[in-house]
């Protein structure tokens, strides 16, 4: 072999092993987690950061789903607030996940129905309920005024826990009471849940279903999961936020039946 061809080839060489070397010693992007909430958590990172992985929605993507059916692996019920896409915060594509939304993510007769559905039919295993900072219907619970029309029953729902955290909490003003109404009205609404549905309790029992609840915070874009009473486990939280279980408020079904 000529000196200054041999030498090329051994360049070549060097700069394969390089590229390689270079691919091996650099930063891998981390994997996807298998389990349900390990999936929500995941694609929430890549979405707070802007990073998200635009999922298929191509033809043969709708085909599969039409003709082999959904599985999604979360129910996830969140507030009908225009800023609180579930499948843009969680980058879940079609099929993923059962939403079901209502302003103020409350708990009624007509969600329970759909939530049952998807844990019964659909054998979705995790339930999530997702509230979010700045929310108008728990606002208006907070602000005690009148509401006209069909608002005052909505907004029924979230009363209860304002009602509690006004006798357990009653320092608590503002900014401050309206950030712990939002993470009490999540977990209100996963005990409503609970508490109300034989069939969640039953696929709960059995180990076929978990819970988790989370905040979602509109400038950062982050899902601040919280701690849940521990008849639901759900999703462990190390945010300074997470509350003690004796401070959460407990369901009344007289409150939520109008």
């Amino acid at each position: 072999m000529k000196p200054l061809v041999k030498a090329l080839a051994v360049g070549f060489i060097a700069a394969g092993v390089g590229v390689v070397a270079g691919r091996m010693l650099a930063p891998q992007p981390k994997p996807t987690p298998a389990e349900p909430l390990g999936k929500l958590q995941y694609g929430n990172e890549l979405f707070a950061k802007g990073k998200v992985i635009p999922p298929p929605v191509d033809e043969m993507t709708r085909y599969k789903l039409e003709t082999e059916g959904q599985k999604p692996f979360a129910v996830v019920v969140a507030c009908a607030d225009s800023r609180v896409p579930p499948e843009l915060i969680f980058n879940q594509g079609l099929g993923q996940l059962f939403v079901v939304r209502v302003a103020g993510n409350i708990v009624n007769e007509e969600n329970l129905a759909s939530i049952e559905y998807a844990v019964e039919h659909l054998k979705t295993p995790l339930i999530v309920v997702l509230g979010h900072s700045h929310c108008g219907a728990v606002k208006a619970a907070v602000s005690g005024k009148h509401l006209d029309g069909y608002l005052s029953h909505l907004i029924a729902h979230i009363e209860p826990v304002v009602r509690h955290l006004h006798s357990t909490h009653p320092h608590l003003k503002g900014d401050a009471l309206l950030e712990r109404a939002t993470q009490e009205n999540v977990r209100h609404a996963l005990q409503t849940i609970y508490q109300r549905s034989k069939t969640v309790r039953k696929y709960y029992a059995t180990g076929k279903l978990e819970f988790a609840g989370g905040v979602f915070h509109l400038r950062e874009g982050k899902v601040e999961w919280l701690k849940l009473p521990e008849m639901l486990g759900g999703a462990k939280s190390d945010s300074h936020e997470a509350q003690s279980d004796k401070e959460t408020p407990k369901s009344h079904s007289g409150d939520t039946h109008h």
